[in-house]
Order: structure tokens, then sequence, then C-alpha cells
């Protein structure tokens, strides 16, 4: 196994945790030239060291892949956070995936029997992944009516059905990243839970999901 190159590391977390602040207080037009400029000075380390190209060419590849998959969809919570009832919306896309999650996995473990991605995520059944649907509507539509979002039962199910299974294979993408470097969690950090991607891997491709679909009712009804 290749050692780690320490700096490499941190310059890529730096690069991810600077991307959400400054979305928030400068802006959607500073993700490109942050993404661009990081993915400049990924480079120029990358030459400028003596490591072997290999290692620099896979390094390279997953600092750019961190951003895209990490730091920016987080970073959609900050004009997401904007939009009228923004605070609501982010309580309600944590909701019903939490629900959907708890359902998903209270189904599979007493119903599941054929598995969802076996060579991924052996656990995964689709029962479970039914049931995780399940759940993503029924939370999405109780939340809708007590907390009055003014969405119909056409919106609901939309948004609903395509959140809690954009969240299934946001898991299941992490799942994928932690079967090919061989690994059961993605870190340490949480005791018995693994790493923080680890709780997170379901919430990152929903939250632009969720902002391009207000957007759009935005823009249909002239909001």
């Amino acid at each position: 196994m290749k050692a780690r190159d320490r700096w490499f590391d941190v310059l890529g977390v730096l690069a991810g945790v600077a991307l959400p602040p400054l979305f928030y207080f400068k802006g959607k037009q500073t993700a490109l030239p942050l993404f661009m400029g990081a993915l400049f000075v990924f480079f120029f380390y990358g030459m400028v060291t003596a490591r072997e190209l290999k290692d620099s060419a896979i390094d390279l590849a997953f600092k750019a892949l961190g951003l895209l998959y990490i730091a920016l969809p987080l970073a959609y919570l900050a004009p997401l956070r904007e939009m009228d009832n923004g605070q609501w919306w982010i309580l309600f896309l944590l909701v019903v995936i939490w629900s959907s999650d708890t359902l998903a996995f209270l189904t599979g473990k007493l119903m599941g029997r054929h598995r969802l991605a076996p060579e991924i995520s052996p656990k995964k059944t689709i029962e479970g992944a039914i049931g995780g649907l399940a759940g993503a509507f029924i939370a999405a539509f109780l939340f809708n009516r007590f907390a009055g979002m003014g969405m119909g039962l056409k919106g609901v199910s939309v948004l609903s059905i395509g959140i809690g299974f954009i969240a299934m294979i946001g898991d299941l993408a992490e799942s994928l990243l932690k079967r090919s470097a061989g690994v059961k969690d993605s870190g340490s950090i949480i005791p018995g839970h693994g790493g923080i991607l680890d709780r997170i891997d379901s919430i990152l491709f929903p939250i632009p999901l969720l902002y391009y679909f207000l957007l759009c009712q935005s823009l249909r009804w002239g909001g």
C-alpha cells in the first residue's frame, strides 16, 4: 500500500471545507472559480512533488471527486436555506431521508429476501428499498400536511419518491467507493458508526435535487 501524502490530503480537505461557506457568503458564482483553482493547485502539487505518476494521478482523481461528490452538494444548503421557508425545507429533507432509511432498515430486516446490489452492499434488499420509498412518501405526506408546505398530492409523491430513490443511490455510491478501496467504513471518528461520510452519504445527492425542484416550482408559478 502506498504511503499517504498528508499535505496533499490537507489541500483537499481545505478546498472542500472552503466551498460551502464561500457558496453561502459569496454566492453560486464562486463555485466554478474555486473548483478550477483547486484543480490547478492539485495538479501543480502533483507535478512538483517527488512521487510516482500513478500515485499522483489517483490522488488527483480522488481530490476532484471529493469536491464534486461531497463539497458541492453540501454547498447547495446555502441557496436552499435562502429560499422561502428554506429552513423548513431543509428539515423536510432530513425527515424524509431519515424516515426512508429507518423504514428501509426495518422492512429489509423483517421481510428482506431479494438482494438489491449484492456486490456493492450485500445487506440491502429490494424489499427494504420498497419500504424506504414508502417511508419517504409517508414522512413527506405528513410533514407537508402538518407543517403547511403547500404541496399537492402529486408534488408530494414526485418529490418524496425522488428523494427516497436518490438517497438510496447516494448510499450505494458510498458503498461502491468503500468496496473499491477495500474498507468497511469511511473512517472511525464516530465509534460504532464509522466516518462522517457514512452518516451523510444518503443526504448529499438529494440536497441539489430539492433545490432545483423548488427552483423549477418557483419559476413555474412565478414565485
